[in-house]
């Protein structure tokens, strides 16, 4: 199934979105984020994707209690990420009703540690492979992994992993269209990815999902769908066919 995952970013407890991850270039939708959550919700929405994006800058979850009343007011599931480097902070993100945990930095520079979360949590740990070029991005992806994106999707692989994230750095939150050749590094390993990063239309989407056969399985829309260049609703209707 490809599947659309709405996406409600956080900073400072708002709903925002950044352009190019850029904390200093912001556009905020709302000031509550569960508004935006249960809107998309209200859409017909089966899946939310929510990160802290004060948490990811910090190195720690920041804002869990916008989180924790997303998950008050919503019924579907969430993943959600932004910060996770210690393996209570994903365990208290599962025990609040987090469906799947996103890990980023740690895992990406530790490989033991993506280890040692996929062995305890299985799928519901998913790590987010992000990109800038040909390299991974890390730290609120102000920083670079030491290794290439194939390295850690072979790794990941290796250690369990269903699926990832993936997000182009260079086009997030930029609505210049996606670029499938970045995926090609992450395709071909026995990993399903959740695409995101530029998406402006439902022609990127009509795109990525004729890759379904080559292991997409969805993608993230944010900017997207919060500036009205892409109807949620008719984004939804490419779940069912």
């Amino acid at each position: 199934m490809f599947r659309i995952y709405p996406a409600v970013d956080i900073k400072g407890g708002r709903c925002v979105r950044l352009f190019r991850g850029d904390l200093a270039r912001e556009t905020v939708y709302s000031g509550h984020p569960w508004k935006a959550a249960l809107a998309w919700q209200e859409k017909g929405a089966s899946y939310l994707h929510v990160i802290d994006l004060d948490g990811a800058a910090a190195g720690h979850p920041v804002n869990r209690d916008a989180v924790r009343e997303i998950l008050r007011k919503v019924s579907i599931p969430v993943q959600c990420g932004g910060g996770v480097r210690r393996r209570e902070d994903a365990e208290l993100l599962l025990e609040i009703g987090v469906e799947r945990v996103i890990l980023g930095t740690r895992a990406l520079e530790e490989p033991s540690f993506a280890e040692e979360m996929l062995g305890a949590f299985g799928p519901r740990v998913i790590v987010s492979v992000d990109t800038r070029g040909a390299e991974v991005a890390t730290a609120a992806w102000r920083g670079m992994a030491a290794r290439t994106p194939a390295e850690v999707i072979d790794h990941l692989a290796a250690c369990g992993a269903e699926r990832i994230i993936h997000t182009d750095v260079t086009r997030d939150g930029t609505l210049s269209g996606y670029d499938t050749g970045v995926l090609e590094p992450l395709l071909g390993h026995g990993l399903g990815v959740i695409a995101a990063g530029g998406i402006s239309g439902m022609s990127d989407l009509e795109t990525l999902k004729s890759l379904a056969g080559r292991g997409v399985e969805g993608a993230i829309l944010g900017r997207a769908i919060y500036a009205g260049s892409v109807d949620l609703e008719d984004a939804l209707a490419m779940e069912e066919t």
